[in-house]
Parts: C-alpha cells; sequence; structure tokens
C-alpha cells in the first residue's frame, strides 16, 4: 500500500470511479514532493488555523477542503461532481511550496503560492493527451486544481470561470480560514456562560 493510500485512505473510499480513484493515486506516486507529508499548510502562519500549522499541516488542510467541499457541494447541488472535487481537492496543493523550502521553512522559489495550482495542473495535463483525447473528468481535475486560489492566483487567465472550479475554490477558502478566534470566543463565552 502506498503512502497516499495509508494517510488519505478514507477519502480515497469516497471517489467512486476506480478510473479517477486510480489516477489520483498514480498523480501522488509520480508528483508528490517528500516534503508534502510533513509540512505546514502556511509557511508563514499568517493565513490559515492553527489545526493546519506544523507538522503535517498541509494534510490536515487537504483534509478539511474535502469536508468543506462535501458540504459545499451540496448546499450548492453539484454533487454531480463528486468524484471529480475529491480528486482535485486531494491533489490540489500536491507542489504547494514548489521545490520545497530552506532551513528557515520558507519557499526556495519565489512566487510559488500564487502559482503552484497553475504549475501542477500544467504537469498533470502534460501526459501525451492533446486536447480531443484528455478525458472530460481530467480536464475538469486540472481546472480546479489551476483555478483553487481563485483571486490569489497571479495568472488571471486561470481564476475561477465555472461553477466547479469556484466549488473548489470556496472549499480551499473556507478550510483555510483562520477560524481559531472564533472558537476561543465562544469557548471563553461557554466558560463565562
Amino acid at each position: 500500500m502506498s503512502r497516499v493510500e495509508e494517510v488519505f485512505v478514507f477519502e480515497l473510499k469516497m471517489i467512486n470511479s476506480k478510473e479517477i480513484r486510480q489516477f489520483v493515486i498514480d498523480m501522488f506516486e509520480e508528483l508528490c514532493p517528500d516534503y508534502f507529508w510533513t509540512v505546514p499548510c502556511s509557511t508563514s502562519g499568517k493565513y490559515h488555523p492553527q489545526y493546519a500549522l506544523g507538522v503535517g499541516g498541509l494534510i490536515r488542510h487537504v483534509k478539511s477542503a474535502i469536508w468543506w467541499g462535501i458540504e459545499l457541494s451540496r448546499a450548492l447541488e453539484m454533487e454531480r461532481y463528486h468524484d471529480e472535487m475529491v480528486a482535485t481537492l486531494l491533489l490540489h496543493d500536491l507542489i504547494k511550496n514548489g521545490k520545497g523550502l530552506d532551513s528557515n521553512g520558507r519557499p526556495l522559489e519565489s512566487g510559488v503560492t500564487g502559482t503552484h495550482g497553475v504549475a501542477l495542473a500544467a504537469l498533470i495535463s502534460d501526459d501525451g493527451y492533446d486536447d480531443s483525447t484528455m478525458p472530460e473528468w481530467k480536464e475538469t481535475i486540472c481546472g480546479g486544481i489551476a483555478a483553487h486560489m481563485g483571486i490569489w492566483t497571479t495568472n488571471p487567465a486561470f481564476r475561477p470561470k465555472g461553477p466547479f472550479e469556484n466549488l473548489i475554490h470556496l472549499a480551499d477558502y473556507c478550510a483555510s480560514r483562520k477560524v481559531d478566534e472564533l472558537i476561543n470566543i465562544l469557548e471563553e463565552e461557554k466558560t463565562n456562560g
């Protein structure tokens, strides 16, 4: 069993299509950098909640994004994209830190934050398919990966254009919100109640 199958066993089981599930496993085996399994979701700590920081934070962020994706797809009546949504969110931050981090925990490449989705989508789609032979589900996944950063995607051409890309962006956005302050306020109210 591969590492992706161990860490994301629950999420992979959510994908009904064997072809899409195997595609995700193959992409992890082919493209996943070693750092993915240990890094925090945010190198600065500014833009993500506490649970997504520290060792394994990126994994926790991905799992949270999938949870949000499922909830949002229900609310927006977009469940027909279920397999593509789970696959996209499993893969969306696969190369989040580009070539890796330096000894201070900062990305080795400048600007990788706003380009990592577009770069990953290009890597995934550049595998011998041309536009006429690429499966539709793969085009959907690549589009979602490229657009997942929304307005923070450096190249405006790759910002969300349709419902699926907006769903992916919103799931990632919700999973990235700093809910720590709200949780602290609610806990304090409960204690002082």
